[in-house]
């Protein structure tokens, strides 16, 4: 399957907002959801595709949201699945009923970004001690005084 085959079935089966839907030509494809849709759109990769591996998590801080990227491959595609999480809100929900792989990974992001993964079986601190202060977030942008339109990368 190519990325562009990837998301014309994303676009035409996926029952839920698509923020964006990019097919790149090297084998990458970028789906974007609400927050609020992650486990959603990560139950519908797994059935979809599967089985699917999930590579990584990561963030990007973009200034008023995180990113959090979840990097699938599905089928052969480089599937990245891209929610913007309103550092207002700075909750996204677990997705480890449906992936068990990404319980390490979104201990990372919440240490790293500050990101509440809610219903997260282990939310321990993963990378940062136990006595770092609370609020301070190492790959945020407002903690760690990047210069503006610098990008953080998790």
């Amino acid at each position: 399957m190519t990325a562009a085959e990837l998301i014309a079935q994303v676009q035409s089966q996926y029952e839920g907002e698509l923020t964006e839907a990019e097919a790149r030509p090297d084998s990458q494809a970028w789906v974007g959801v609400p927050s609020v849709d992650v486990q959603k759109m990560a139950q519908f990769i797994v059935d979809a595709w599967g089985p699917v591996h999930l590579s990584t998590i990561t963030g990007n801080d973009r200034g008023g949201h995180v990113d959090v990227i979840y990097h699938f491959v599905a089928d052969g595609v480089s599937l990245n699945l891209r929610a913007a999480v309103d550092k207002a809100v700075d909750e996204v929900d677990t997705i480890t009923r449906i992936v068990p792989a990404a319980i390490m990974y979104e201990r990372e992001v919440q240490d790293m970004f500050g990101v509440t993964i809610a219903g997260h079986p282990d939310p321990r601190r993963l990378i940062l001690p136990e006595d770092w202060p609370e609020g301070d977030y190492p790959l945020r942008r407002d903690d760690t005084g990047a210069e503006e339109g610098e990008e953080n990368n998790g």
